[in-house]
């Protein structure tokens, strides 16, 4: 493989970020970055007009110049009415995180020596489609070719069940990141990868833990000086800094203690693990929730999954860990590190989608060229879906196969994707045409008809999300069939949707009785014009980012 044919996996946290890529042999490998570490923090410190900083030098300027920090960014991915100015320019979350990206791409380019232009980037299974929109664009700010958007747990399965392709497996990956929460199952059947459920919050994650600690400690100063920490910038990001390396502490140690200094008053607030996991037991109720809603969605127990795999650094804490040994009676998968995994899934899925020609595949087949393949299963119907009781019978891989075995991965539409009718007393309502869990790329179909006498015209809205009302849905884009000679109401219209597994939704809108029929794009990965990204694009790429 060129040089140039390398694709790196981006995960794109909130809190931290990391990538990876595949070497020529397949294996998987992360990118540190030019401060040689293999995670860098999304934290951002503007300090001129056109010059910013990103990562480690930047978490130490929180503290010193907080109003020229930006950090958590991803949790306002796919907001187009938010922004934050810095030196007088006007900054959107896709740029913010574009610029994070720029980072990374520069690291990567002189930590392999050319310059990597291709990137498969992950987002949160449950991101609608403004916030994958959002994600993508902000990969070409950055100058990246996004060949396409992954999943995080499916990444993060990918990257774990490599090695036991040709075993029937059921897969839970609990994906709890510093700001958003997700939980996945997957089944591994001969070489194939597939998503059987999903569900999360895209408002959940670690910050929320450190939020409540903070709460914690303020109020406890509060109560003992009548003075309120959280009140002032600086001293609210001192003191913030210091309850997340106390939440650290209390994931391998029983007591931690934090110091506040207030206008003149000190303490020293004692908080035991014991009394952290109190404050935020129902943060840990909504991620069991969630992992049993799953379950439920995926027709199956606890029991009947045979492997977890812990994703992002809060999977750390072990009332997670202790919550999931509860439920299931067995503890996570072990080696696999919640930090790295992600972005090497989503390595290992850039060679799976888009390089077919890589030499570690190549030799795979030229290796195993008379070997007798594995069988596949391809369910195609999710309602015929029945889960493996326990785990099928293993048959691993020979120990001496060479290469990257070819594997196939499934995806599936994490919300529905419906459109805006009219029912028969003219009251607008939603059908879904998609519904969630439905493995892509998918094709389906629905018959409507015309609303009213002599239209000569129809407009087809997309819908995204759970509701049977416009207000409860999110309409993502529309379809226009004009230029029709007057129809009778109740004259027939076919509306075709395409999901691929790029997540790009084709709609076509047909008048079924001329066959006129209008094909529009609605590009869920798009979300600013072609003049607007050239424009962000050329200032990022002036900006001066270390």
């Amino acid at each position: 493989m060129a040089d140039d044919g390398i694709i790196l996996g981006i995960d794109l946290g909130t809190t931290f970020s990391a990538m990876g890529y595949v070497d020529r042999h397949g294996k998987p490998c992360v990118l540190p970055n030019a401060e040689g570490h293999p995670t860098t923090p999304s934290v951002v410190h503007f300090y001129d007009r056109e010059a910013c900083v990103v990562g480690e030098e930047a978490v130490k300027m929180v503290v010193v110049d907080a109003s020229n920090v930006v950090r958590f960014v991803k949790r306002y991915m796919g907001e187009p009415d938010f922004s934050l100015e810095f030196f007088g320019k006007s900054y959107t979350p896709q740029e913010l995180s574009a610029i994070i990206l720029r980072k990374l791409k520069d690291d990567a380019t002189e930590a392999l020596g050319f310059d990597v232009n291709e990137a498969v980037i992950t987002v949160p299974a449950y991101f609608n489609a403004a916030q994958r929109a959002a994600t993508a664009d902000a990969g070409a700010l950055a100058g990246f070719n996004v060949l396409s958007i992954i999943n995080e747990p499916t990444a993060a399965a990918i990257s774990y069940g490599l090695e036991r392709l040709g075993t029937d497996r059921n897969i839970m990956v609990i994906d709890l990141g510093g700001g958003t929460f997700d939980v996945t199952v997957m089944d591994i059947r001969g070489a194939s990868l597939r998503t059987v459920a999903s569900d999360g919050n895209a408002e959940l994650g670690g910050k929320d833990w450190d939020d409540r600690l903070l709460n914690y400690v303020a109020d406890t100063f509060q109560k003992q000086f009548g003075l309120d920490p959280r009140d002032d910038p600086q001293p609210y990001q001192e003191l913030y800094e210091r309850c997340l390396h106390a939440k650290i502490s209390l994931s391998t140690k029983p007591r931690a203690v934090i110091p506040v200094n207030y206008r003149g008053h000190r303490a020293v607030v004692p908080v035991t693990r014991e009394e952290f996991e109190g404050l935020t037991r129902d943060l840990l109720l909504q991620c069991e929730d969630t992992c049993n809603i799953v379950l439920e969605k995926a027709r199956m127990r606890w029991v009947d999954i045979d492997d977890f795999i812990l994703a992002g650094g809060s999977t750390r804490m072990p009332m997670v860990q202790a919550m999931l040994r509860r439920l299931s009676g067995k503890d996570a998968a072990s080696g696999v590190n919640p930090d790295e995994c992600v972005a090497l899934g989503a390595a290992l899925a850039a060679v799976f989608r888009h390089r077919p020609e890589h030499p570690a595949l190549q030799a795979y087949r030229t290796a195993n060229a008379g070997r007798k393949a594995s069988a596949d299963v391809e369910i195609s119907d999710p309602d015929s879906y029945t889960p493996v009781q326990g785990g099928g019978p293993e048959s691993p891989p020979p120990s001496n196969v060479v290469g990257l075995p070819g594997v196939r991965i499934t995806d599936v539409a994490t919300h529905p994707l419906g459109i805006v009718v009219l029912d028969a007393n003219l009251k607008e309502r939603i059908v879904n045409l998609i519904p969630e869990m439905t493995p892509l790329p998918c094709d389906r179909r629905g018959r409507f008809a015309y609303a009213y006498d002599n239209m000569t015209a129809v407009r087809v809205e997309v819908t995204e999300g759970h509701g049977e009302a416009r207000d409860e849905v999110t309409v993502i884009g529309e379809v226009v069939l004009d230029n029709l000679p007057p129809r009778p109401r109740g004259t027939p219209i076919e509306v075709v949707y395409r999901y691929t597994v790029n997540q790009i939704l084709e709609v076509d809108v047909t008048d079924v009785e001329s066959r006129h029929t209008r094909r529009a794009r609605i590009n869920l990965r798009g979300s600013i014009d072609e003049r607007q990204k050239k424009e962000a694009r050329e200032r990022i790429a002036r900006a001066s980012i270390t």
